[in-house]
This record gives structure tokens, sequence and C-alpha cells, in this order.
């Protein structure tokens, strides 16, 4: 019983951790945002039908020091490519998760394709 309860309650933290990224959804707005504060653009492809998108989602983006970096850093933009076909077809975002940094003018400077662990993505952004 112990474990159990263990586990639910550390499921109850990763739970209002990963809450805790507000991402954007809108583009221009994201632009227009990293613009105004001198930042780069994170963006996330993803969609509800991808696993890796969710372990994503669920481990990555769970980790403090991932939210922290990512949200002192960058702007960050969350894009579904199947309600955003224009935007995922714009930067070729054919495999997911894809993540792709921008400049403050939507200009790529990085691009990071499949699941990402915490250890992995903090290597890379």
């Amino acid at each position: 019983m112990t474990v159990i309860v263990s586990s639910l309650n550390g499921d109850e933290t990763n739970k209002d951790i990963k809450s805790s990224i507000k991402w954007d959804n809108d583009y221009n707005h994201a632009v227009q945002e990293a613009k105004n504060t001198n930042k780069k653009i994170f963006v996330y492809f993803y969609a509800d039908w991808c696993a890796y998108c969710t372990q994503m989602d669920e481990v990555t983006y769970a980790s403090s020091e991932v939210q922290e970096k990512l949200t002192q850093n960058y702007v960050l933009l969350k894009l579904d490519v199947d309600a955003n076909p224009q935007s995922s077809q714009k930067y070729q975002a054919y495999s997911l998760p894809t993540i792709i940094i921008l400049d403050s003018n939507g200009q790529e400077i990085n691009r990071i394709i499949g699941y990402q662990s915490p250890e992995q993505l903090l290597n890379q952004i």
C-alpha cells in the first residue's frame, strides 16, 4: 500500500509541474512576444495521436530543469499539426515530435526531431 500511495503522490506532483509551462498556441503572437522580449521561439510541433509527444509532455516537459531553461530563455509555442497544417508545412514538421528554435523574426536556428529525454533536450537548447 505504501508504494501505491507514494506513487500516487508522485503523479500528483508531476501533474502540478507539468501544468506550470504556459504554452502559446498563436504563431503571430509568439513572434511578437519574441520581438518584445528579445527571446528565441521554441516551437513544439505535436499531435494528440503521437505517443512520443505524450511521453515528452509527461516526462521531458515535467522536468523542473527543462521548465526553468525554457521559460527563462524562450517564448514557448505549442502547435498541433492537425489544427495548424500551414505552420507544420511551412516548417516541414513531418516527423513528430519536432522542435524548431526560431529567432525573433521567425527564421529557423535549430531543429530537433523525435523524442528527447530531459537530459537530451537540455543538451540541445
